[in-house]
């Protein structure tokens, strides 16, 4: 089964920097957790990902307190000993509640009580639904490895068909959740989301629209990292770009 594509998280674990002063703030989270034993929780701290605690899943249940750093945003992964894994943003005063399905590493999960974290879920939902799809066309392909070229072929094709027509829906979902909240700073990990291998944005057609969601990070949040180094990214790509 593969994973969810986590390109997005990897990329946001190099954009913090001079996140190291910590106040007393935190978030709470208080969720069940149905199929996984035990959570490594990973910090975004400097440029780097640092974990902050293993803690054990005791009857199902995971209570704690996050801390949020001196941006007042802080972003933590949790891993799941099930090869599972999601995003939370956190910021002084949230208390996350829900529930998490964490038995297959494609995590399935509801949680309200922190605007970060429920924009993070907003964007895993089309992450998920082009990962289950991805995982049935294989689990397909595998299963009938014996047919004839004509039939492979013709397999080939409607896999071509679903796909693309997943890869539009999948952006379609993105671009309207990132509108109903346009400056919250968790959208940042839509941009860089794939299906397949290849990017929900680009470039090379999608420039304008980043540099007006970056526009608005800075103008929301002029002092915060993500929101300068994602300006800055825009910009790096923007240059890059034939004549420029």
């Amino acid at each position: 089964m593969k994973k969810p594509f986590f390109r997005a998280a990897l990329w946001a674990s190099a954009l913090f920097a001079s996140l190291t002063a910590c106040t007393s703030d935190h978030g709470q989270l208080d969720v069940t957790i149905e199929g996984a034993t035990e959570a490594i929780i990973v910090r975004i701290e400097g440029d780097h990902t640092v974990p902050w605690d293993t803690v054990a899943i005791s009857d199902g249940q995971l209570s704690l307190d996050l801390p949020v750093d001196s941006t007042l945003q802080t972003f933590y992964y949790l891993l799941f000993d099930t090869g599972g894994s999601m995003r939370l943003g956190i910021q002084p005063g949230d208390r996350i509640a829900g529930h998490i399905q964490a038995s297959t590493p494609l995590t399935d999960y509801t949680i309200e009580g922190s605007v970060l974290s429920e924009q993070l879920q907003a964007l895993y939902r089309p992450v998920l639904r082009s990962s289950l799809l991805l995982d049935s066309l294989d689990q397909y392909r595998n299963a009938h490895r014996s047919d004839s070229t004509e039939g492979s072929l013709a397999r080939e094709q409607r896999h071509f068909e679903r796909l693309e027509s997943r890869y539009l829906a999948h952006r379609e979902e993105i671009l309207a959740v990132m509108a109903q909240d346009s400056t919250n700073l968790s959208n940042v990990f839509g941009f860089f989301q794939q299906v397949g291998q290849v990017p929900i944005f680009r470039p090379t057609t999608d420039i304008g629209m980043m540099q007006a969601y970056a526009d608005a990070f800075i103008k929301a949040y002029p002092t915060h990292p993500l929101a300068q180094i994602f300006a800055q990214e825009v910009a790096r790509m923007s240059n890059a770009m034939p004549g420029q």
